[in-house]
């Protein structure tokens, strides 16, 4: 069994409002809310950190782009056999 924390969390009024307002037409304690709050915001993290590494490859070890030339012509020429296929 995990254990858990208890924190305190300062809001502003109307917003408090706002959240007890939709947790209780939805029926979800304020803690299932934060947890849920800080799930998604802990995964927006994450994904971003794998973007910017992804962007920081890219820059110490640029695509080349002749690949990128080599590979649409490629998908040019199986979208064109598609075609035709289709056509029959």
């Amino acid at each position: 069994m995990q254990s858990t924390v208890k924190v305190a969390v300062s809001l502003p009024k109307a917003e408090f409002r706002l959240v007890e307002q939709q947790r209780r037409r939805l029926k979800v304690s304020r803690s299932a809310v934060v947890r849920e709050a800080l799930s998604r915001w802990l995964e927006s993290f994450q994904q971003q950190q794998a973007i910017q590494q992804y962007v920081d490859g890219y820059r110490r070890i640029p695509e080349d782009t002749r690949v990128g030339a080599g590979i649409e012509e490629l998908q040019a020429d199986a979208l064109a056999r598609d075609q035709q296929h289709e056509a029959w």
